[in-house]
């Protein structure tokens, strides 16, 4: 079968299996609005109401084998966007989007405060949730959010932190999860010193003369281990490095937007300030052209230099084949026309490819329709067809001038 027939058979089994999501939440809301509104018209006791309408959850949940929260969740979902983003609903209907899709949409738009950040979700959501994961689709939400209420996810955030902690689950086969909630900026923070540190252990240990086997998870486990646990050893000339992004006119307090990490997380403003203070932040300039692509870089050699590969990073921010989530910095520059068939070391002719994608491209198993085009720093949300408002996070005139 040819690769388009591949993709028209794959996209009508979608298709079906979104139509077939939207059916069974249907059934669910239409059966609960029925029992409920019947309980509504009696003359029972408040208690009594509420009781009954548990119940029809309760039986709704049985029938489908699922628990009575995912009921719930069901329910109230599909009224907050019934009732705020009827676009995205219809979307729903017509198997555009299924059910971990519009989910997704319905926590932002329950988060969300105001009537015209409602109509901005409305009209942007659908298509890129149709074109992309659910991974991608929940931080571009974050994203949205961010920009477009920029003091209620700042006051959420602020709450949210309140709740950091450290708790330890453990497992049935003699190993725990050390699980610590943290700020996105320190959890960053923390993950990228543990891989620094792992990647500079020697590959022979120096007490056997044997070659490390670990793997870098495995490294990384043991580093924090040691850490934690030792009182001595733990001190490295590793510091934790993030790269962030950030508009000038946000940087500088003009407006409120979010910083950026390298893999698309939205970042508060203040924090992203206090870190631009500190004497050990390095600061550059990104010159993007009209659309919010990094403008191109050419130097006449087969490995990249440095600023190159900086650069490649923010362009593409992870591997570039299309839903794969794999940071940046674990990704090989890979050249789209090879080195020694002529393509040159340029950023038009590179892209990031994380390992497993780097080997099938090599071995010709990566064909170039696999991949998403580059990052782009302007975002465009739809506030209502057919006007298109263009935010950007990086303003490009500004930033060359």
């Amino acid at each position: 079968m040819s690769p388009n027939r591949i993709a028209v058979a794959c996209d009508a089994a979608r298709r079906r299996r979104a139509i077939a999501d939207f059916e069974e939440w249907s059934l669910i809301v239409g059966h609960h609005d029925r029992q409920t509104a019947e309980i509504d018209r009696t003359d029972d006791l408040v208690l009594s109401k509420e009781l009954a309408r548990r119940e029809v959850v309760l039986e709704l949940a049985q029938a489908l084998h699922v628990t009575e929260r995912t009921i719930w969740a069901i329910v109230f979902e599909s009224r907050t966007l019934r009732e705020r983003t009827p676009a995205v609903w219809e979307a729903f209907r017509a198997g555009d989007l299924d059910a971990a899709r519009v989910s997704a949409i319905a926590d932002c738009a329950e988060r969300l405060q105001t009537r015209a950040a409602w109509t901005m979700l409305e009209h942007s959501a659908p298509e890129y949730a149709a074109t992309h994961t659910v991974s991608e689709l929940r931080s571009w939400l974050r994203r949205l959010r961010a920009r477009l209420e920029p003091e209620e996810t700042k006051t959420e955030t602020v709450k949210a932190v309140e709740d950091r902690r450290v708790s330890i689950t453990h497992n049935d086969d003699g190993t725990s999860w050390l699980n610590a909630l943290l700020p996105t900026g320190v959890a960053i923070a923390v993950g990228a010193r543990l891989r620094k540190a792992a990647k500079a252990l020697p590959s022979i240990d120096p007490e056997t003369d044997e070659k490390d086997r670990r793997t870098r998870d495995q490294k990384m486990a043991d580093l924090l281990a040691h850490w934690l646990t030792c009182s001595e050893g733990t001190a490295t000339d590793i510091r934790a490095e993030i790269a962030i992004s950030i508009a000038a006119t946000d940087l500088i307090g003009l407006t409120d937007g979010p910083g950026l990490t390298l893999d698309g997380e939205p970042v508060g403003s203040e924090w992203v300030r206090e870190l631009a203070q500190s004497e050990h932040a390095v600061l550059r300039r990104l010159v993007l052209d009209p659309i919010g692509q990094v403008l191109d870089t050419t130097v006449l050699s087969y490995r990249p230099p440095q600023s190159l590969r900086q650069a490649l990073r923010w362009r593409d921010g992870t591997c570039r084949v299309a839903g794969c989530r794999a940071p940046v910095h674990e990704t090989d520059q890979d050249h789209a026309i090879d080195y020694d068939s002529g393509g040159d070391t340029s950023a038009s002719n590179l892209r990031c490819l994380c390992r497993k994608h780097h080997n099938m491209k090599s071995h010709g198993h990566l064909d170039d329709r696999y991949l998403d085009p580059p990052r782009r720093y302007v975002e465009r949300y739809l506030p209502c067809p057919p006007i298109v408002t263009v935010i950007d996070m990086v303003d490009p005139a500004r930033l060359i001038a």
